[in-house]
């Protein structure tokens, strides 16, 4: 009786969470979207939206789009939207058909769409506006089935023979594919880790390479970096107590696992789909900061030397970084010649428009070392790039596009190469400096 007694006090504790933030993980077990604390997961609302007065077929998953949350179902062939209250406001319900994950990229919203009918476009990505005015869309090869924004680059998991997790950029170009085909079958829902160098995949078939269950892989090269064997999974999403919330069919319903014991503790048995972050705080944006568009400096400077009103600002690499207000530039990055920074302030957790600021390094020599003085190639490279020069170079220093240094050498010669192996696809800058103390910095793209 005793050990009744304190279960069913536990279960009370789980139903009764307060709510100590306006940031919460949504999760869809019908008919309702139900609300869990983003700190441990115990349930804040059962009952937050409740989708029985729009016969829902298989709401699948959702996201918040500005002050709105949009709910994909899948079979119904549309997507229903409702405030940050969760009242129902309107549908849109013709250009999609087999439809599952969904993700805001930039100023858009990217919908996974399987089918042709109801007007839909077939195995493709369909775009909307945060208006919810059709856009068009991008073709897939093969059934996508869930979008993450992950900042810099844009993941989209397949299922069957296709079953990969493909990149793109914000544009919807091909950049690869981070997992291949013929690991495993069937991803559906994908979540970044909290320190954004793997992501969580929940695999749903037993089919193929290995077993279902909920797979970590490495960013860098989409090498497999932990397993946990947990069945037929859907929906995935950390907490950050560094556990991780589950959700599968009936019986398995949602679980948080214990990722170093690998343990679970089950909130409910009903069947359940994807999970989202909300933050039902409708925000007031605050002033973008103010300062020149373009600023000089002397080499050595740092993003702390940018003029900028109010000084207390978040700088990022890039504009996407910035409007998501992710991955933001460590204290002290040093700037690069010929590169755009992005600054917001954020008050009250709501955060600004980016402010842009290009910045111009001064080479402080005597006499000006002339663009194409030194040579690099190939450039794209993918193992290494070489380089000549007209005059011998004395150091080399490598940037990555957050302006972090990644390698670093002295010399005396006027060839040489660099070795691009294991450096993640993308932007990077080369600084070349001579015996004079001359510099001249050349972007390199890895390929």
């Amino acid at each position: 009786m005793k050990q009744c007694c304190i279960f069913l006090f536990g279960l009370f504790a789980l139903f009764a969470a307060p709510i100590e933030a306006q940031e919460v993980i949504a999760v869809i077990r019908e008919p309702n979207v139900v609300l869990l604390s983003p700190q441990d997961g115990s349930v804040i609302d059962p009952s937050f939206i409740d989708l029985t007065p729009l016969n829902q077929g298989q709401p699948k998953a959702l996201t918040q789009v500005g002050d709105q949350i949009w709910i994909a179902d899948q079979t119904e062939d549309r997507i229903d939207r409702f405030d940050l209250d969760g009242n129902y406001l309107s549908t849109i319900d013709t250009g999609l058909d087999n439809v599952k994950g969904l993700g805001v990229i930039q100023d858009e919203v990217w919908v996974t769409n399987a089918g042709a009918n109801n007007g839909a476009p077939g195995a493709s990505l369909v775009r909307y506006d945060l208006q919810g005015n059709a856009l068009g869309h991008f073709a897939t090869t093969g059934s996508s089935f869930d979008v993450l924004n992950t900042g810099d680059e844009i993941y989209v998991s397949y299922i069957g023979s296709d079953t990969r997790i493909e990149r793109r950029d914000a544009q919807g170009n091909v950049l690869g594919d981070l997992v291949p085909t013929g690991l495993v079958t069937f991803i559906q829902q994908m979540s970044l880790a909290q320190d954004s160098n793997t992501v969580f995949a929940a695999v749903f078939s037993n089919n193929g390479g290995n077993t279902a269950g909920l797979y970590e892989f490495s960013r860098t090269d989409g090498s497999l970096v932990d397993f946990w064997q947990e069945g037929s999974l859907r929906g995935v999403m950390p907490l950050d107590n560094g556990q991780i919330l589950l959700s599968a069919g009936t019986n398995y319903g949602v679980k948080i696992l214990d990722p170093v014991s690998g343990n679970t503790t089950q909130l409910w048995a009903e069947s359940s789909q994807y999970f989202a972050k909300l933050n039902l705080s409708p925000c007031t944006a605050p002033p973008t900061p103010v300062g020149p568009a373009n600023q000089t400096f002397n080499s050595g400077a740092t993003i702390e030397d940018i003029e900028v009103d109010p000084i207390d600002v978040i700088w990022f690499a890039t504009e996407s970084d910035a409007l998501n207000n992710i991955n933001p530039l460590a204290a002290g990055t040093e700037l690069v010649d010929a590169t755009t920074y992005y600054a917001i302030q954020v008050v009250d957790g709501c955060a600004s428009a980016p402010l842009a600021v290009t910045i111009t390094i001064n080479v402080l020599e005597i006499g000006q070392w002339e663009k194409g003085s030194i040579i690099l190639a190939p450039n794209p490279g993918i193992d290494l790039t070489r380089f000549t020069s007209e005059t011998p170079i004395s150091q080399i220093v490598v940037f990555n596009h957050l302006g972090q240094r990644v390698y670093a050498s002295l010399m005396n010669d006027r060839m040489g190469e660099v070795s691009l192996n294991g450096w993640p696809v993308g932007v990077y800058f080369i600084r070349f400096t001579d015996e004079a103390g001359r510099r001249q910095t050349i972007q390199l793209l890895k390929h």
